[in-house]
Parts: structure tokens; C-alpha cells; sequence
């Protein structure tokens, strides 16, 4: 079973390129809003995109280890912290830069986790700097290109009640 989970978890590792297509929705005491979620990931370097059901754009964020930029409203804003970034436009308390690796179901070396049967991923509970009180659960594993990936990712931030749900609907590695 150990070789299982980690030549599962290798095979993530290794996918440095890829693209999610699907829905995301933000939930805390004060607001819930939804959108359509569009993510590129080309090694370090990531473009978000944010849109409304009829294709409205609500934002934009790109960069990479280095800096990130987000742009709503026709204003731009910059950052070298892309979670600090987005807290300070959007009120959304994320560790953007882990979530490259959390929507693929990939676990950090000190991360506690819960696994299927398959060795997959069910239950992540994260040990980095800025993602205390984070609990990522994971459901709906498909085969994308020879790795089997979460469609379905719920991360609860209990410091602050707020969960953030994944639907993706495609998953594409490049």
C-alpha cells in the first residue's frame, strides 16, 4: 500500500503543467458568491480566472513564486504574497500559493492525511507557514491521462468559518 500512495503521489509531483476548468464558491458568515473557475499551471508560473455564469469577468491573477497581479474592477493590483494579495482585495483568506498543490490531491511531507482504499488523498490537513486551520477534503477521484485526480476538493478554514468548494469539470495535463 505504501509504494501505492507514493508512486500516486510521485505521478502528481511530476505534473507541473496542467489546466482546471470548473466551478469554485466562497462561503463565510457574511457572503457566499460562485463562479466559473478557468486555472493554467505552468510550473511555477499560474494564471487565474474567475468569471461570472454568463462569462463576466469578476478577476484575473497571474504570476508566479515571485509576484502575482490581480485585476477586478479595471484596477490592477500587485504583490510578491499572492494570499496576502487576495485578502486585500477580496476578504478571501487562501494560502494561494499551496493551493497548486492541494486541488491536485498532493500532500506535503508533514501534512496530515487521510487515504482511501486506492491511496488517494481523502482528507489533508496541512503543516506550512499561513495555512493553519485549513481542512482540505477530497471526493470524486477521476482517471485524467493515467493519474487518477480529485474533482470534487472542500477546504474549511476554521479560524475563520469560511470554505472554499472545487467542482472541477476538466482537468487537462500538458
Amino acid at each position: 500500500m505504501k509504494l501505492q500512495i507514493d508512486v500516486h503521489q510521485l505521478k502528481l509531483a511530476e505534473q507541473k503543467n496542467w489546466l482546471l476548468k470548473g466551478k469554485i464558491g466562497f462561503k463565510s458568515d457574511k457572503k457566499k458568491q460562485s463562479a466559473n473557475l478557468h486555472w493554467q499551471q505552468s510550473f511555477s508560473e499560474y494564471q487565474l480566472n474567475l468569471t461570472t455564469i454568463i462569462g463576466t469577468s469578476i478577476l484575473k491573477m497571474f504570476g508566479s513564486d515571485q509576484f502575482s497581479t490581480l485585476i477586478t474592477d479595471d484596477d490592477t493590483y500587485t504583490d510578491t504574497n499572492a494570499s496576502i494579495l487576495i485578502s486585500r482585495v477580496t476578504g478571501w483568506e487562501l494560502p494561494v500559493e499551496s493551493l497548486q498543490f492541494w486541488v491536485k490531491g498532493q500532500h506535503g511531507a508533514y501534512d496530515q492525511i487521510t487515504l482511501s482504499e486506492q491511496g488517494w488523498v481523502t482528507q489533508l490537513i496541512p503543516d506550512c507557514n499561513h495555512c493553519e486551520n485549513w481542512i482540505i477534503d477530497y471526493d470524486d477521484y477521476q482517471i485524467v491521462e493515467d493519474i487518477w485526480l480529485p474533482h470534487k476538493i472542500t477546504l474549511n478554514n476554521q479560524s475563520n468559518n469560511s470554505q472554499l468548494l472545487i467542482k472541477v469539470n476538466t482537468w487537462s495535463l500538458k
